[in-house]
């Protein structure tokens, strides 16, 4: 499994819509529409038509199929992530 960091853009003319589709939704129609992606945590900032999720996925292609039920309505940028320990790790096996 891997970390990725995804932030969103709402599209602006598909705002009311986007926040329409996202509040009728339940805790298992986002686990459905994630699929193999587990969402670690999720933030939004609705008056800027943004968020942001830290997800773990088997692969990117589970992450790009999950942002792409919602490619009508946003923008997004998919970014894998470590953190601190898989970091450090990946520098002193490096350095020997």
């Amino acid at each position: 499994m891997a970390l990725y960091m995804i932030h969103w853009k709402i599209n602006q003319a598909k705002k009311m819509e986007a926040f329409a589709n996202f509040s009728q939704m339940t805790e298992a129609d986002d686990d459905a529409d994630s699929g193999d992606v587990q969402q670690i945590g999720r933030w939004h900032d609705a008056a800027g038509e943004q968020g942001w999720a830290i997800c773990d996925s088997p692969t990117v292609t589970d992450v790009q199929a999950w942002y792409f039920n919602w490619g009508d309505l946003i923008s997004s940028t998919i970014t894998p992530v470590q953190n601190d320990s898989e970091l450090r790790s990946m520098i002193n096996a490096k350095q020997g």
